[in-house]
């Protein structure tokens, strides 16, 4: 498996690449996706196909600041899905960032909310992964969010420093970021 970036995509891998941005993420988390294309020009974000041969397999969207990113967003096509191609991807990615510290929000676990399974099912999926608790929990997009880490600790200050640096003072308020430490 191979992470290719968008802007070396042929037009028609690029357009489901996009579509299965816009149909995979609930809309009140998703970014528009030309803003992304900006920051990416920027050098503060990444779009990156994941592709087997010359075939779609899934996306990657990163926030770069320095030796800090955090993955933004990460998902299979559904025709893909329970074939393996999941955790393949997911160690490309992490392989990318070794020696950087690579940060995934994943939705805080929740028996009562009404995707609990779907909740429970996307942390077992990281931690089989090799990701790592980091007991820091955020509100951003208002949505609870645990962070996760490959490897070694994280600090709050370390994750808003990536959205700040990447999203700019005016974007960082939109999300209105901030920790949780009432985590029942």
């Amino acid at each position: 498996m191979k992470l290719i970036r968008f802007d070396d995509l042929r037009e028609g891998t690029a357009n489901r690449l996009r579509n299965l941005y816009e149909e995979a993420f609930p809309s009140k988390e998703k970014k528009p996706f030309e803003s992304m294309r900006k920051l990416e020009q920027a050098g503060r974000m990444e779009i990156l196909s994941l592709m087997e041969k010359d075939e779609l397999i899934g996306l990657n969207i990163n926030m770069l600041a320095g030796d800090l990113a955090i993955l933004d967003y990460y998902a299979i096509l559904p025709e893909k899905r329970s074939g393996g191609y999941g955790s393949k991807g997911i160690q490309k990615i992490i392989d990318r960032f070794r020696g950087k510290k690579l940060i995934l929000e994943i939705e805080k676990q929740d028996a009562s909310a009404p995707n609990a399974e779907q909740r429970a099912s996307r942390k077992r999926f990281y931690m089989k992964n090799g990701l790592k608790e980091t007991n820091l929990f955020v509100n951003a997009y208002d949505t609870d969010f645990e962070l996760l880490v490959p490897e070694g600790d994280l600090t709050y200050q370390e994750y808003i420093s990536v959205l700040s640096s990447v999203l700019g003072k005016e974007g960082f308020q939109k999300i209105k970021v901030k920790p949780i430490t009432d985590r029942k």
